[in-house]
């Protein structure tokens, strides 16, 4: 556990510091100390961030279902709908087309010409391998639910820690807008993650931009110092840096 938990607070560090690149630090940093092939590392990433995405268009379904809004948020609750299903269905085909390629993987590399690529994608298949059992699959699920009714309890937990008298369904809402934005994050800023946050609070219950804007830099930084702090420390004790992922083999 213990790889893990490091390369994770790593990673997440990396990506509050440079960005969405920093996403490529935990499956480099699992290569460098575990001899896991990166390809296979980097597979896990993309199935995690697509059980994210089903996850986050869940909790807002759900939110909807339970949260009074003001009607002059109709329209934009039913342009968030729609874009919501699409997200839904791109998910799931991707997630489709990883259990094809994964049962598959033996045929696909003999099709390709090229040994450097047939063997990038066998290696990415064994990232893929808990695809191959239900049991294994099943748990993976349970533990992304287990995983973001913690962020969403966290969610609400600090929003009525700034005062705000908020459902579940609410802060549940909120999450939701700051986690897509925060798929556009500037290093060190954030950004993305604040005019997500901004938007559902102003559109959907007419916070003040000020005060909207405020919370979100609360918000945010409440999220990147301990996790910052985190991976700092690790590093540091470990005689660590960036510079160590440069000698990570590709395969």
């Amino acid at each position: 556990m213990g790889p893990l938990i490091s390369s994770n607070v790593l990673g997440f560090s990396a990506i509050y510091l440079i960005g969405r690149a920093g996403e490529l630090v935990r499956p480099l940093w699992l290569t460098r100390c575990e001899q896991i092939p990166l390809s296979a590392s980097v597979a896990t990433i993309i199935v995690e961030r697509f059980l994210d995405t089903l996850m986050i268009i869940a909790l807002f379904g759900c939110a909807l279902l339970w949260v009074e809004l003001p009607s002059a948020a109709e329209h934009t609750v039913t342009l968030m709908k729609n874009t919501a299903w699409m997200m839904v269905a791109g998910s799931i085909a991707v997630l489709i087309g990883l259990f094809f390629f994964r049962a598959n993987v033996e045929r696909i590399v003999r099709c390709v010409p090229i040994a450097r690529l047939a063997s990038l994608l066998k290696s990415f298949s064994q990232g893929l391998s808990f695809l191959d059992r239900g049991r294994s699959f099943g748990l993976v699920i349970a533990h992304s639910v287990l995983v973001w009714i913690v962020i969403v309890l966290q969610f609400w937990f600090m929003l009525l820690g700034m005062n705000f008298r908020f459902s579940i369904a609410a802060a549940t809402l909120v999450m939701v807008g700051a986690a897509i934005g925060s798929v556009a994050q500037v290093p060190g800023i954030g950004g993305g993650f604040q005019a997500g946050y901004v938007f559902c609070m102003t559109t959907f219950f007419i916070v003040p931009a000020e005060k909207a804007i405020a919370t979100s830099l609360v918000a945010w930084v409440s999220s990147y110092i301990p996790t910052v702090l985190a991976g700092g420390l690790y590093m540091l004790s470990h005689g660590l840096s960036l510079k160590d992922l440069r000698a990570v083999p590709v395969e």
